[in-house]
């Protein structure tokens, strides 16, 4: 394909996006496309499309290393389409078949665009009445969509799943939140309503606890809670190959029994001995989560988010030039990421770096523009989640590129006491450990609630709420742009 030229002019700067062969080369080894196109404006489209997402967080067992798999002898793991380079790698829910996961995404009327993965997770961009996307790892999964969806019409085929693939009877712990809705006469039934919602997750899951956060006649913010709770895993006996030597007799732990038929035996082993050995399981990892809910975005800025602005072409190439030519790419510019452009317009991206996602959902038409950035990417220094500075600067990058008229971000942070009292079962203090106070100091800091916001150059801030939760802290601040 000849190089193709098409340039942008956002704020007061231009940008030349040069589209190449190379370009789609890279592009190519990025994400693996697995259906076809035809963006945020589907059959029914009624020209008011719901940007605002309803996401669905539901974990399995505390950490991935908890997560365990059932492996019966009728379950197709790791076929030829789950083939690629972390295989080895995968454990928990991320060895259950992509056939698996995409029947259940029909059950929300979404269908998987590409898929972009790492060594830690599997992230899928979803497309049909909405730009959504699904990341997926060891122990938990997350699930975001916009438009008229069905999301939780998901759950009990979810928890059906992890039964089969997990031998897990219940969940550890689920998150169900959104923006209140611009138009919720047009979702369907089940989605109308808060208290309809609330009904159904109250249901499967009836310790649950609803929220609502903010102004209830300005933008507010619903959240519903249920768990954590003890590990919904039970051991099982983990056998290995009919010709290995291991002991078979040994029953392993649900921390250690992430295994299937795709481990390698010396993983297999080493697990094992590990458990015969009481090896002290790893510090938990950062359970942190930063989402920005704008509104009234810039028609300026967004002449990037309609295909024929930031380029002509639709798809994986055209959103790579979103991302070039309005800064997203600078934002954490060491991850990987799965972008795409729609027709006529709309933008998604998923990214990964280390244990973390973040993604980005925008509906850039006028009347109903909105756009969303959630991030839990806790390995890049420039952006710290669990500091002032680090939220700030995060927040004025991405309020740069949408130019929004109200934003709403919201900070979660796990509580000390949903980590073990000594996760790293070394000696915390005393003697000559040096590292002791250190380690000391850092669980002395876990249960810290999430930094005040600093204010946001351009904002004007409106609404401040801190909520101390069992097992949680919920820091959540509302502001408009300034006159």
């Amino acid at each position: 394909m000849a190089g193709l030229f098409s340039s942008l002019n956002v704020g007061d700067a231009q940008y030349a996006v040069s589209v190449t062969d190379k370009t789609q080369a890279e592009t190519m080894q990025l994400c693996t496309p697995t259906c076809s196109t035809n963006g945020t404006h589907s059959d029914g489209y009624t020209g008011a499309f719901e940007g605002p997402e309803k996401l669905l967080e539901m974990w399995f067992a505390s950490t991935d290393s908890a997560a365990m798999i059932c492996a019966d002898s009728g379950a197709e793991l790791c076929g030829d389409d789950d083939q690629d380079q972390w295989s080895e790698l995968r454990s928990g829910l991320r060895l259950v078949p992509r056939a698996v996961w995409r029947d259940m995404l029909e059950l929300v009327h979404c269908q998987v665009l590409s898929t972009l993965c790492n060594e830690r997770l599997d992230s899928y961009l979803l497309r049909q009445v909405s730009e959504s996307s699904f990341f997926v790892y060891p122990h938990k999964l997350v699930l975001k969509t916009c438009g008229t969806t069905t999301l939780l019409y998901a759950i009990p085929r979810i928890l059906e799943i992890a039964r089969r693939y997990l031998g897990v009877t219940g969940v550890y712990q689920v998150f169900y939140s959104r923006k209140n809705f611009m138009f919720p006469d047009q979702q369907e039934e089940l989605h109308r309503s808060w208290e309809k919602e609330v009904a159904y997750l109250d249901a499967h899951f009836p310790e649950g606890s609803a929220y609502m956060i903010g102004k209830t006649n300005r933008d507010h913010w619903h959240v519903y809670l249920c768990g954590p709770y003890q590990e919904a895993t039970t051991p099982l006996l983990c056998a290995l190959d009919d010709d290995s030597t291991a002991n078979n007799s040994v029953e392993v732990s649900p921390q250690v029994c992430a295994l299937s038929r795709s481990s390698s035996r010396s993983t297999v082993h080493s697990l094992i001995e590990a458990a015969r050995v009481g090896t002290p399981s790893s510090p938990p990892p950062s359970d942190t989560t930063v989402e920005i809910l704008m509104t009234g975005l810039d028609p300026h800025r967004m002449r990037a988010m309609y295909l024929g602005g930031a380029s002509v072409l639709e798809g994986s190439l055209g959103g790579k030039a979103v991302e070039r030519a309005t800064g997203i790419a600078d934002i954490y510019p060491d991850s990987a990421s799965d972008s795409y452009l729609f027709t006529p317009c709309g933008f998604s991206l998923n990214g990964l770096q280390g244990d973390g996602y973040y993604t980005i959902h925008v509906t850039p038409e006028p009347h109903c523009s909105y756009a969303s950035f959630e991030t839990t990417v806790s390995c890049d220094s420039a952006l710290d989640l669990n500091s002032s500075a680090g939220v700030k600067k995060l927040v004025e990058q991405v309020t740069a590129v949408f130019g929004p008229r109200s934003v709403t971000v919201t900070v979660f942070k796990a509580r000390g006491d949903t980590a073990p009292a000594n996760p790293s079962g070394l000696p915390c203090t005393g003697g000559a450990d040096d590292g002791g106070k250190a380690k000391a100091a850092l669980l002395a800091d876990v249960d810290t609630a999430p930094p005040v916001f600093a204010s946001v150059a351009g904002y004007k801030s409106v609404d401040r709420v801190l909520y101390e939760f069992d097992h949680y802290w919920l820091r959540y601040a509302y502001y408009a742009k300034a006159d």
